[in-house]
């Protein structure tokens, strides 16, 4: 590669030889004015991943970075690696299930931020891919704009009920976004996802938008590894991390900070006490009512969630309803 591509785009993958090859086919045939580098972040993978990615590299000499390695880093890592490696002016990110359907979308997300110097971050909007069910259905991500784009107040609001602004498929930045995370703090803080703290990070310093045009598909799966449901073995630990990162971005932004220490231990109260009623653990979460019962003064709908189950019927309607709500979305999502 004899000079610096103007588009670089960053695929993580780990165990997907069923979807990486249509992954990375739909980054080779985008189309448009720009030299395109494709950075691999292989994260030694038990399947034949390995083998369909150097397959495809050798394909195209001189295109394609495969990073890969005797150990398997994990997701944030092997980001983190695969990011840093990517060395183009825009860099566009998609993960090793999802794919790009529309062979103009690089060029039509480079376009917007040349024309528009105040956005940094990029949305794509797409279709969900149920794959059990094997139904796609368009609408991805909010379709903003650089004038309309609300991301600070998205992640810096006592109304934030988590999750990420831009869901992390086929999301373009500028190369210089890179330059205000911290990835070593990120990493020892073991915190469970990258996309929640890059994105509100992010949100401090650049606007946001999105196109409306359908550019990626999105593949939803109950074993998608961002897929943490009561069954999960880190259910608890996941939620943990959440408010680590919370955290992490309170002590960053302390002018902006607006969940206090109270509030997070509240909600982790919150979860634990719905994963205990999802298990029928009755006993243990009538005690857990009675050991924060000193929280049910507050006013938040987490405290509020406490005081419906003080008596024994109520507390079993309310099971019940979380169990349906719960099966409910299973369904969606598979």
């Amino acid at each position: 590669m004899n000079k610096r591509p103007k588009i670089s785009v960053a695929v993580i993958t780990y165990n997907q030889q069923e979807t990486i090859r249509q992954t990375l086919e739909s980054i080779l045939a985008q189309q448009g004015d720009f030299d395109l580098e494709l950075v691999i972040g292989e994260d030694c993978s038990t399947d034949g991943t390995l083998l369909i990615c150097q397959e495809i590299k050798d394909a195209y000499p001189g295109k394609i970075k495969l990073l890969s390695g005797p150990q398997n880093l994990g997701i944030t890592a092997n980001y983190f690696r695969t990011l840093q490696a990517c060395t183009g002016e825009f860099i566009g990110d998609i993960a090793g299930d999802d794919y790009y359907c529309d062979d103009h979308a690089l060029e039509k997300q480079m376009h917007y931020l040349q024309a528009h110097p105040e956005v940094g971050v990029m949305g794509a909007n797409g279709y969900r891919l149920y794959v059990r069910r094997e139904q796609k259905i368009a609408g991805l991500n909010p379709s903003v704009t650089a004038q309309t784009s609300h991301a600070k107040e998205f992640y810096f609001s006592r109304d934030y009920r988590g999750g990420v602004y831009f869901k992390p498929v086929g999301t373009m930045i500028r190369r210089e976004m890179l330059g205000y995370i911290d990835y070593e703090e990120i990493l020892r803080r073991k915190l469970p996802v990258e996309d929640y703290p890059m994105q509100a990070i992010w949100s401090q310093y650049t606007a946001f938008a999105c196109l409306p045009d359908l550019l990626v598909t999105y593949r939803i799966y109950s074993e998608s590894a961002t897929f943490i449901s009561f069954d999960h073995p880190k259910y608890l630990q996941y939620h943990q991390g959440l408010a680590e990162t919370r955290r992490y971005l309170n002590e960053l932004f302390p002018a902006d900070a607006c969940f206090s220490e109270e509030d997070l231990q509240e909600q982790l109260l919150y979860k634990e006490f719905l994963l205990y009623l999802h298990k029928g653990e009755y006993k243990h979460a009538k005690q857990l009512v009675a050991d924060a019962s000193q929280l049910i003064q507050h006013t938040h709908h987490y405290c509020r969630a406490f005081k419906v189950v003080q008596s024994r019927f109520r507390f079993v309607l309310f099971r019940c309803y979380k169990e349906y709500s719960y099966y409910k979305d299973l369904k969606k999502r598979t």
